[in-house]
């Protein structure tokens, strides 16, 4: 009986005849057809979605500031560590309590007044009194930036005195939009902060070294 040869139509990949026997798909011929469209496509949609996720996150910002006293440690901690204490020191705070949980225990939360009055709240994540180290976030109420996380340490800095450093990581608010709108500028907001802990960390030397 003759058998008729195989007749390979335009959906069909290449294949390699011999006595009238089909073999399998070559190797080249998967590379060839079927490998370039699928990379194709997958490359594709890997940097729509890298594209999307870049345009959407908002760069991490940092500022950092510290300041010499005339006074030891403890001293300088009795007034910076005080988790309710902001308005001794921080000139801009004019009224603070506790509205949840107790002071200067991690998980505390803090509502303090600003000069303007405007209100935000605060929850104290860290507490070292012996290495003398605060930490504290944002939880809600008018507040100047996202993903915010300030940390104060006073360190010996011999001969009776401290090195208090206060520094801060965060994103701006509008951290999906690209360009932010105006005054919401990443370098806006690092200036702002420089600005309230240069003058928080002044006034602080003041108090203390001046026995307020």
């Amino acid at each position: 009986m003759h058998r008729r040869p195989y007749q390979p139509n335009h959906y069909s990949f290449p294949l390699v005849h011999g006595n009238n026997r089909r073999r399998a798909m070559t190797r080249n011929a998967v590379q060839r057809y079927l490998i370039p469209s699928c990379v194709r496509f997958a490359f594709a949609i890997l940097s729509c979605a890298a594209g999307v996720a870049v345009a959407a996150e908002a760069n991490e910002l940092k500022v950092s500031e510290s300041i010499r006293i005339n006074a030891p440690p403890a001293a300088v901690w009795s007034v910076a560590g005080d988790f309710n204490g902001l308005p001794r020191w921080l000139s801009n705070i004019v009224e603070s309590k506790i509205v949840l949980g107790e002071n200067n225990k991690v998980g505390a939360i803090r509502q303090f007044t600003r000069r303007n009055g405007t209100k935000a709240t605060e929850r104290l994540i860290d507490y070292d009194p012996v290495n003398f180290r605060i930490a504290y976030t944002y939880v809600d109420g008018t507040v100047m930036a996202s993903d915010y996380f300030p940390v104060l340490t006073v360190k010996d800095a011999g001969d009776g005195t401290s090195l208090v450093e206060w520094s801060a990581h965060f994103k701006r608010l509008a951290y999906a939009q690209d360009p932010p709108p105006p005054g919401q500028e990443d370098q806006t907001l690092i200036e702002a902060y420089t600005k309230i802990y240069k003058a928080g960390l002044e006034n602080l030397k003041r108090v203390i070294e001046g026995g307020q």
